[in-house]
């Protein structure tokens, strides 16, 4: 009898050095389906995903398209068989135009083998079209796109290739409120033609708008599958945690009156402008904003990321000019970047190399490291933040997304920093990891750290915020006491107005 199933992945197990990512774990999928797979940072479903891509080879079980048994060896071999995926961290060629990306090895050619061009860029304007894409032209260079226009050429980009099974990775992490409408739009128009989604999100609110099943695994195992609608958000956190994780709730905190930071009418053309506010020191400072609203770039240049055109800045009432990290860093700012992947970490070295990497001259001795002493260090913030690791040697890539945070925020702190920028600093972690991270920050700023954040999220920066200043295309729109009066609607109408 035929399986009703497009795609089946039975008692699927994958070892990595110290750790069994996944335990014979079960995975179908329905044409014309939305299925949302679920779990905590590190429950195996990004490697589930890698999988059926290719990039990984199962040491056990077996995958089946359409009935029939197959090995994936690279992610083109499961693009052949129509199967794409978006990652969580975007990949587009930065030097290339958005046409090109979406076309790249599949470029239209005449019979000499001449990329048609003006046909390509047609091409490219009929998929931005379907995608509902406004404002981004096929010839835009990809190095100028933000994130949110890069998650959806990236989407583009796995039409074009013909694929019916489709796989997103946090595909509204980086997208707005009416970016993530116009994409979910999208998908239902797809549904009806046959297309089938594998859907990963830690928006657990998103779930029930645009699942038709869900699968949630822990720990590397199959826990629970069910219906969309048979299961509420409180019953997948439950089985996601095994534990009911309790929602972290805004607390008036006592901060000082003096500045750390003082911002006067920073301006960098195209991006932002006129922009002053300070930070007083044990604050916990939000900067609120849609996306392309100029946050990122403004503490880029607060960071010495990028020169501004005009306006001073303050640490501890000094006037200073911070013209590279290095000399943030001297002034003693950290920085939790928003792309941790790509800015953030160093995929092929080891935690403890990750951790101390500002810090390593510390640990010289007569020219050779001190592993000794080093290993000691990162054991000492491994157990200070709980992060969960096999050893202090295992690759930071093998780590779940919120235990890399953690090691990025166990960098700065090992580096004595006394102001910490962290920009999306739970972006793509689960929900119990997100209130470790809140827990942490607050800790850190009642022992005497100034926190800066930088969210998309409203409601986390409602939970851990002392003030937020509010931004709209490179302006500041306002600056309010959390209070918590505040909710998500009267700072998006403060943004806009």
């Amino acid at each position: 009898m035929k399986s009703q199933f497009i795609l089946e992945m039975k008692g699927i197990t994958k070892i990595f050095p110290g750790t069994c990512a996944l335990d014979r774990v079960n995975f179908n999928l329905k044409a014309g389906e939305v299925h949302a797979l679920l779990g905590e940072n590190g429950a195996g479903k990004s490697t589930l995903m890698n999988v059926l891509m290719g990039i990984y080879q199962p040491n056990d079980g077996e995958i089946r398209l359409n009935g029939k048994i197959v090995k994936f060896r690279s992610p083109l071999d499961a693009l052949n068989h129509g199967i794409g995926m978006v990652p969580q961290e975007l990949n587009l060629v930065s030097d290339l135009s958005v046409a090109e990306n979406i076309f790249m090895g599949r470029e239209p050619k005449n019979a000499l083998k001449i990329v048609q061009w003006k046909q390509m860029n047609s091409e490219a304007q009929k998929l931005l079209d379907r995608l509902h894409v406004t404002g981004l032209e096929p010839t835009d260079s990809a190095n100028k796109l933000s994130a949110a226009f890069q998650q959806l050429v990236s989407i583009g980009r796995i039409l074009a290739s013909g694929s019916r099974i489709l796989i997103f990775d946090e595909p509204t992490a980086a997208l707005t409120a009416k970016e993530t409408e116009d994409l979910f739009s999208v998908i239902q128009e797809l549904k009806t033609e046959g297309y089938a989604f594998v859907f990963i999100t830690h928006h657990l609110d998103e779930v029930s708008r645009i699942a038709d099943r869900v699968t949630i695994l822990r720990d590397g195992k199959f826990v629970h599958s069910c219906m969309s609608k048979e299961i509420t958000v409180e019953e997948i956190i439950y089985y996601m945690a095994n534990q009911k994780v309790e929602k972290v709730a805004h607390r008036k905190r006592q901060y000082s009156d003096k500045a750390v930071l003082k911002v006067r009418n920073f301006t960098r053309r195209k991006e932002f402008r006129d922009i002053s506010f300070e930070v007083k020191r044990q604050e916990i400072f939000g900067i609120a904003g849609l996306v392309g609203s100029g946050r990122t770039e403004l503490v880029n240049a607060i960071y010495g990321l990028t020169k501004i055109d005009s306006g001073e800045l303050e640490i501890n009432m000094q006037k200073v000019k911070i013209n590279s990290p290095k000399d943030a860093m001297k002034l003693g700012i950290g920085y939790v970047t928003e792309e941790r992947r790509k800015l953030g970490i160093f995929s092929e070295m080891s935690v403890n190399i990750n951790m101390m990497l500002p810090s390593l001259k510390k640990f010289y001795k007569k020219g050779v490291i001190d592993y000794r002493r080093l290993n000691n260090n990162t054991e000492k913030y491994i157990d200070m933040l709980s992060i969960k690791v096999p050893s202090v040697d295992t690759l930071i890539k093998y780590l779940s997304g919120g235990n890399q945070q953690k090691v990025l925020i166990a960098r700065w702190l090992e580096n004595q920093c006394d102001l910490l920028i962290m920009d999306e600093p739970t972006r793509g972690i689960d929900v119990r990891s997100k209130h470790e991270i809140y827990q942490l920050i607050r800790k850190m700023a009642d022992e005497g750290k100034t926190i800066i954040v930088i969210s998309s999220e409203t409601e986390e920066l409602l939970s851990i915020c002392d003030r937020i200043m509010i931004m709209h295309e490179g302006v500041m729109k306002g600056l309010v006491e959390n209070s918590g009066l505040y909710d998500r609607e009267s700072i998006l109408k403060t943004a806009l107005q």
